[in-house]
């Protein structure tokens, strides 16, 4: 992966906070980074982390500090061997980022494992205090990540905040979570929150790229609850219509057009994160229509909107949010998707049979 990672505009601001913050060296020793999916939040800390890393850092105007990518520190970053730099994670397979930094000793161990691990566990922990009761390799900064921090179990989280009480000297501990109420309430207050900016509608347009039409960028950043990297993804896969599907078939049923079995089980041989994420953003936009609809909103799913929001109770919407939330929860544990999208769906149709009943 390129160090280089200034592609993200709106994440200028954030590199001069921290770039200021350094240079007055008043940079904590715990960073807490969190903000919605799709926005480059990895992607911005694998480039802060290189510059901070690098021997000779490169400065840009807008970018702050940005490593140079020949010196020998980042030659061994590259190759996730620089040894001041651990990085904790459930899966060293599945990271996006630091993707060639190995697994912990403790994990290595486990590479038999026939499911994916989804925690990062005490063991972890017990192996980064050791690393940290180390010197330093080169006499500079070390550097701990972990991605994303809320795969810690209690126990894991509980080891982890006796280190981030006492602190050793020159390290700096990187956490990155999109759910930060699910982190211990103590480690929290031991580190400083840093929320990513997020674009507004016209610079994630701009952003995208004129390559695709206004139009087209404009429906996928509705589909991505604007996140620009989302959106980006379903542009190049061009995969617009299999996240308009499931939203088309809730209208059907509404309209009758369709049955709630087979509805489910089209839903069955979807992802369940995905469509339970896709769920979520739709729910949000009929929140939104019942505050009134974007004329942007109108020209991409109107007909969906105005059939789905006339039909389905307010109340209900925030019922059906209940249960996807509990989606979330579960994401880890292997449950039947089939009953899960049922229960969904028969929710679904009660609110709107109820409103109906009402309207009567």
């Amino acid at each position: 992966m390129s160090t280089n990672r200034t592609e993200y505009p709106w994440h200028s601001g954030l590199y001069e906070r921290l770039a200021s913050q350094r240079a007055k060296g008043q940079l904590p020793h715990a960073l807490l980074f969190t903000g919605p999916p799709g926005i480059g939040k990895e992607a911005f800390l694998y480039s802060w982390v290189s510059g901070l890393i690098c021997k000779t850092p490169l400065v840009d105007e807008r970018f702050g500090q940005q490593a140079c990518g020949e010196c020998d520190s980042c030659r061994q970053h590259l190759a996730g061997s620089y040894p001041d730099c651990l990085v904790l994670s459930p899966e060293p397979d599945n990271r996006r980022v630091f993707e060639n930094y190995p697994p912990q000793s403790s994990q290595a161990r486990e590479r038999a494992r026939k499911t994916p691990r989804t925690i990062i566990s005490v063991d972890q922990v017990r192996e980064l205090i050791d690393w940290l009761g180390q010197s330093s390799h080169n006499g500079e900064l070390r550097v701990v990540l972990l991605l994303p921090a809320d795969a810690l179990n209690k126990e894991a989280a509980n080891a982890l905040l006796k280190a981030l009480e006492e602190p050793p000297a020159d390290t700096l501990f990187v956490l990155l979570s999109e759910r930060p109420l699910n982190l211990l309430a103590t480690l929290r207050s031991r580190c400083q929150r840093i929320d990513f900016p997020v674009p507004d509608s016209d610079g994630a347009l701009e952003w995208l790229g004129a390559e695709y039409p206004v139009a087209d960028r404009q429906r996928a950043l509705l589909f991505a609850a604007g996140a620009p990297r989302h959106a980006q993804d379903l542009l190049v896969a061009n995969e617009m219509q299999r996240w308009l599907e499931p939203i088309e078939q809730l209208t059907a049923l509404i309209t009758g057009s369709t049955s709630l079995l087979q509805v489910a089980g089209d839903w069955e041989r979807h992802d369940r994160v995905w469509l339970t994420g896709l769920l979520q953003g739709w729910l949000r936009i009929l929140v939104g229509r019942h505050a009134g609809l974007t004329e942007t909103d109108e020209a991409v799913v109107g007909k969906h909107l105005r059939v789905q929001s006339d039909g389905l109770h307010l109340d209900g919407v925030f019922e059906l949010f209940g249960l996807l939330n509990g989606y979330v929860a579960t994401q880890n544990i292997a449950l039947n998707k089939r009953l899960l999208w049922e229960d969904f769906l028969l929710v679904w149709q009660r609110q709107c049979l109820t409103k109906k009943k009402a309207q009567k």
